[in-house]
């Protein structure tokens, strides 16, 4: 015998949870076309993007920016640095912290990266208007900020990817 499971389907379908980790399938899928041949992950690019938007900033600072554990941003940095895309240099603040910086070769590298970006974005948001686009993401950032508030969460929690 046969089962229905539509009605279990549109139960789940209805919960923001399910849907928004299916789109996250989805995404992560679309990212790893794109990007695989670069061999850069995710949150390897968000913390580039980090880099190169604020360079000089710690380590600590890095992960409170995108969310990532304390503990998961050394070993992050250990491999973007041994790739030679960022070197750390003693903060000129604190020597006991370290300030990150993109190399030439991360430079170079994120030229092609936001390229690639700029297509990764248009495709996952192809059916979207630029006002739906604004409107998704104001959404997601709200419910993003209610599940860190319900959790007590200030960062937020990475998975590895």
């Amino acid at each position: 015998m046969q089962s229905d499971d539509s009605a279990g389907l549109a139960h789940l379908e209805g919960l923001i949870g399910y849907t928004l980790r299916r789109s996250q399938v989805a995404v992560s899928r679309s990212f790893v076309q794109l990007f695989s041949d670069l061999d850069v992950r995710q949150t390897q690019l968000g913390v580039l993007n980090i880099i190169e938007g604020s360079p000089g900033l710690k380590p600590s600072q890095i992960g409170a920016a995108i969310g990532i554990k304390r503990a998961n941003v050394g070993p992050l940095l250990d491999e973007l640095e041994a790739r030679g895309l960022v070197r750390r240099e003693p903060s000129p603040s604190d020597r006991r912290s370290q300030a990150l910086f993109l190399t030439r070769r991360g430079t170079a590298l994120m030229a092609e990266l936001h390229q690639r970006e700029a297509a990764h974005e248009e495709r996952i948001a192809a059916f979207l208007s630029p006002e739906e686009r604004a409107v998704l993401l104001d959404l997601l950032r709200r419910v993003a900020q209610g599940a860190r508030d319900a959790a007590g969460d200030e960062v937020g929690v990475d998975e590895a990817d």
